[in-house]
């Protein structure tokens, strides 16, 4: 615990204690730095230190590449908190949570106690990551799976449609999640054959639904990898082509960020895109550098609201405002607005009530198989007849 009040760093290490811990009260770096190793489950932090603040204490634990669970406190404005808790996670460190001043004990005490277990998950999930070259053979072996997400219009609360989700069935570590391997494969020069392979199996899972009676667009996240291509428009309409899926059945999802990398490349590919039929979709809005002349100027269909600004609007106001603001933009300029990260019937509730059009996340469903998804449908449909949604 490293507090620029000596009694408030002996207060946190006596609940800490309590909580079954082996706890220091530190106030100054140096005194930290000889405690702090690498068994060190928990770091509580003040951002209020002087020389080094807690900044350069993240940047720090960050160069470390610390594995403990970190907890930051400030009496200062909650924004400047909430900009450390993000620079934290941008850094990589595995953030437990954030307390004002001041805060009580059973507060703190709540935030550790299911740290260690959430430790051991972490350290499970983490420890064995595969290798470039088990990609490459897993995508040889057709090891890639596509799950589907359905995404509800929000207010007349029938489904649109459904975003492709990766997943990796490895071998022996199981079913990973796409954190275990996108990165990699963009680095690694692998991910024009991930995206490929996901179109593939999502253009031939809508041809199966439409054979069935379903009729669902698609929406599937591009790499920005992959966006430099300038024949990956003619590429998707030959392969659409091929499944006998309409364009306008496929959604394309653009990760805001990438729009300021080669702005010329951008535009025409995204144009061509539009062109040739398909919905376009800036993905993880809020997130990047997206300015409203950029809006105005791609062709854009779809606006999704990042999912740490839905999650987090019911008790942030900054997040509301951003949530709040961003749906009123994106239907000023007829952009269809998405919230991403529906985890609860609060999150429901408000961005149904700010306007929102269409929203996703575990509170509708899972991702699911394709061939699962006539069956989901039905129990929703049954759902509503109950009126026991929304």
């Amino acid at each position: 615990m490293i507090d620029s009040s000596i009694e408030m760093a002996h207060e946190i290490a006596r609940v800490a204690r309590r909580a079954g811990y082996d706890a220091h009260a530190c106030t100054d770096y140096e005194d930290f730095s000889r405690r702090y190793d690498a068994e060190t489950s928990v770091v509580v932090i003040d951002l209020m230190l002087t020389e080094p603040d807690g900044v350069e204490i993240i940047r720090a634990l960050s160069g470390h590449r610390s594995p403990a669970g970190v907890i930051l406190t400030s009496r200062f404005d909650p924004r400047v908190l909430g900009a450390a808790e993000r620079l934290a996670r941008a850094q990589k460190l595995w953030v437990i949570g954030t307390l004002t001043k001041p805060f009580s004990d059973s507060v703190l005490e709540n935030m550790l106690a299911n740290v260690e277990q959430t430790a051991v998950e972490r350290t499970l999930k983490f420890k064995a990551f595969p290798k470039l070259e088990d990609l490459r053979a897993g995508i040889e072996r057709d090891e890639l799976r596509v799950y589907f997400q359905p995404k509800i219009h929000l207010h007349e609360l029938r489904i649109n449609s459904v975003e492709a989700l990766v997943r990796w069935q490895h071998p022996s570590l199981g079913l990973l999640s796409p954190d275990r391997f996108i990165e990699m494969s963009e680095e690694g020069g692998l991910i024009n054959a991930v995206t490929s392979a996901v179109m593939e199996k999502s253009f031939a899972q809508c041809s199966d639904w439409l054979t069935g009676g379903l009729d669902l667009k698609v929406s599937i996240n591009v790499s920005t990898r992959s966006l430099t291509d300038l024949e990956l428009p003619d590429k998707i309409s030959a392969l659409a082509r091929r499944h006998n899926i309409r364009p306008e059945q496929v959604v394309l999802e653009i990760t805001e960020s990438w729009l300021r990398n080669d702005h010329v490349a951008a535009l025409d590919i995204l144009t061509r895109l539009r062109i040739k039929g398909f919905d376009l979709s800036i993905d993880d809005y809020g997130t990047g550098y997206s300015t409203m002349q950029q809006l105005q100027e791609f062709p854009f269909c779809e606006l999704k609201l990042d999912r740490t600004f839905v999650s987090d609007a019911h008790r942030n106001p900054d997040s509301r405002a951003i949530v709040e603001s961003s749906i009123r933009l994106g239907h000023e300029l007829k952009l269809r607005v998405v919230a991403e990260g529906i985890a609860t019937q609060t999150d429901w509730d408000l961005v149904s009530r700010l306007g929102c059009d269409e929203g996703q996340g575990f509170f509708i469903a899972r991702p699911m198989p394709g061939k699962d998804m006539p069956d989901w449908l039905d129990r929703w449909q049954a759902t509503l007849g109950d009126g026991t949604r929304g």
